[in-house]
């Protein structure tokens, strides 16, 4: 609103500066077990091996064809799946990929191609039991992301189906 002429304004009605509020001071956390940097991450035992996105592999599961035997659910089945291919990508630092969902259903004999039958039906047999609710037991999940050997998770499928291909179970249960 403008100045009206026939009033007159002293210097205590002239318009003040405002005083602005300092900068935020820098936060650092303080609470023990707080993590403050990468570095403080705790890393693999019962901590497990973090990796981006996990949950993708559920989205690639669910695309997928799933030849299911008798007593399998589907849901417990992805889960499961999951929870191999996202220890899988974990171990490379990355998000799932193709690749992880290939050697998850690799080694529980979903993808049958150039492996004995007796190993194939074996696995079928076991895998009921070890993939019952597992999607309602983090217990069971861990277990079974322990259960696969490191160096058959670094591994590719390739040499993975190899050695697969003479009988050789790789999962440890």
């Amino acid at each position: 609103m403008g100045q009206q002429p026939n009033i007159e304004l002293s210097f205590a009605d002239l318009p003040r500066p405002t005083a602005h509020p300092a900068p935020a001071r820098r936060w650092r956390p303080s609470r023990p077990g707080e993590v403050a940097s990468p570095d403080d991450m705790p890393w693999g035992g019962g901590f497990g091996t973090i990796g981006p996105d996990a949950g993708y592999a559920l989205k690639l599961i669910r695309s997928r064809e799933l030849d299911l035997g008798a007593g399998e659910h589907r849901h417990n089945v992805e889960v499961a799946l999951s929870t191999v291919a996202s220890a899988r990508a974990s171990r490379f630092g990355r998000a799932p990929i193709g690749e992880d969902i290939d050697m998850a259903a690799l080694l529980f004999g979903y993808d049958t191609g150039e492996l004995p039958d007796e190993l194939v039906t074996g696995l079928r047999a076991d895998r009921i039991g070890w993939f019952a609710n597992i999607s309602h037991d983090a217990a069971a999940r861990r277990e079974l992301a322990a259960s696969v050997p490191m160096a058959i998770l670094e591994s590719k499928p390739g040499a993975v189906r190899a050695q697969m291909a003479t009988g050789r179970r790789l999962i440890n249960r």
